[in-house]
């Protein structure tokens, strides 16, 4: 529960030519020439391992992070919200379950999303009081103390389910970076059909994302604010969201974060979902 730095390459040619001629009678012209050699652009990175390094978090098998939002809206009222991300890696998809430490009257949601390749990511939300396991979509707005979600960002922006570029210096700030455009797959039912990513060229770590709705209009400016080794595996740790259209400056912070602990495949089914979820409303009626 997530950069480059590049400026851009000018590719210089320098061609003196200095032309003498001796104004007198039966003299030979003489020519003489010379060019700077020209600047060879380095490299870009491998995007495709860039990319894949990031959604796979480094490489790792699974890991569990304990991750804090806090929003400010337009009137400075703040919001908090503590969430626990447990997430496995294999071969055939990348299972997520998201649950809700507190506040305490959110502990009773919980998330299940299970992404394959090549396929939409399937999530699954479960309502007590009804008895009802439900499919949503990445697209789906979840909604927190007035903020609003969507499961794409929750679980990191699923930037397997897009189609990227190669991948272009651009600079930023004095910095430079690679820019990379990600365009949707077809049919993956994504809230952002457009993100422009940018990552810095010298390490190769994210350091900021546009995401564009349907209408290809910029809706939200995330900064990476914050990337550090943990376990040797470069990890975000701190974010810093601008919503234009709910006018929110959201903070995402990783406060703990424990990789390869070997997490067993039952934690991620629907039977684990509702009993997680049952459990924790029957909680409050125990008290």
């Amino acid at each position: 529960m997530p950069s480059y730095k590049s400026f851009p390459l000018v590719l210089c040619l320098l061609l003196v030519c200095a032309l003498l001629s001796n104004c007198g009678g039966g003299a030979t012209p003489k020519e003489s020439a010379s060019a700077t050699p020209s600047i060879t652009p380095a490299p870009l990175p491998d995007v495709g391992s860039m990319i894949k390094r990031m959604i796979t978090q480094d490489g790792c098998k699974d890991f569990t992070a304990e991750m804090r939002i806090s929003s400010e809206d337009q009137n400075g009222k703040r919001e908090h919200l503590e969430f626990k991300i447990q997430r496995k890696y294999s071969n055939d998809r990348t299972a997520t379950f998201l649950s809700i430490p507190a506040p305490a009257e959110d502990t009773d949601k919980a998330l299940l999303a299970i992404e394959q390749p090549d396929q939409p990511t399937q999530a699954f939300s479960y309502l007590a009081g009804l008895k009802r396991l439900t499919k949503i979509n990445s697209d789906r707005q979840l909604g927190f103390h007035g903020a609003k979600v969507t499961v794409q960002e929750m679980l990191g922006m699923e930037l397997g389910q897009y189609e990227h570029s190669a991948g272009e210096r651009v600079k930023s700030d004095g910095e430079s970076l690679i820019k990379v455009e990600f365009k949707e797959k077809d049919f993956r039912n994504l809230a952002f059909p457009r993100i422009v990513g940018f990552f810095r060229e010298n390490d190769q770590t994210p350091a900021k994302f546009e995401l564009y709705d349907h209408h290809n209009e910029l809706q939200k400016r995330v900064n990476v604010e914050v990337v550090k080794q943990i376990q040797n595996r470069e990890t975000i740790m701190r974010l810093a969201i601008e919503d234009l259209q709910q006018k929110l400056n959201v903070k995402v912070e990783t406060r703990k974060i424990d990789y390869d602990r070997g997490l067993p495949d039952s934690l991620f089914t629907e039977q684990r979902l509702i009993s997680f979820i049952n459990n924790a409303v029957r909680k409050p009626d125990q008290q």
